[in-house]
């Protein structure tokens, strides 16, 4: 008895129940470079002084990259605030789009998340970010800019800095 093809017909079952199980039929994203950012992140950023480059502490969040370009932001920020001495901030979950350079292979992050002072709307924060997915889709990095508008919409501030996300 020929063995050799029972044993193709086996493997060609074997990587085709592979491809399935990263395919559209369990993951609903399509098998694209641009959607190989799909998935649920642990980020760690910092940020700072523009001019100087001298960065504060590490901020941590987690992400999650949806297949069609959204994605969500949820800090590590106590849903209650942090007492200040001008009052309470709080800050709310991010949302954000991305897109895909297929010529750089970078993906391009814009989120936007809200702050309140003692329970009263205080403005937003803009974040930008530009990440490069490692070769075993494992990390991403990339620089920060960190923009904080006040409630009127005027712009605060921005700082600058950089980013670390590993995949959960």
């Amino acid at each position: 008895m020929n063995l050799l093809r029972p044993l193709c017909i086996l493997t060609l079952l074997a990587s085709a129940g592979t491809v399935d199980a990263q395919g559209p039929a369990t993951t609903g994203a399509l098998a694209t470079p641009a959607n190989r950012i799909v998935g649920t992140w642990a980020n760690v950023a910092r940020v700072g002084s523009c001019a100087t480059g001298v960065l504060g502490p590490a901020l941590n969040q987690t992400l999650m990259y949806n297949a069609g370009g959204t994605m969500l932001d949820n800090p590590r920020f106590p849903p209650q605030g942090i007492a200040t001495p001008g009052g309470v901030v709080q800050r709310s979950i991010g949302i954000g789009t991305w897109t895909y350079d297929p010529v750089s292979g970078q993906h391009f992050v814009r989120q936007q998340f809200d702050f309140f002072l003692s329970n009263v709307y205080d403005g937003y924060q803009v974040i930008e970010t530009t990440r490069q997915l490692s070769n075993d889709g494992n990390r991403l990095t990339g620089p920060v800019v960190a923009s904080r508008y006040n409630a009127a919409g005027e712009l605060l501030f921005q700082q600058c800095g950089e980013a670390v996300s590993t995949r959960l």
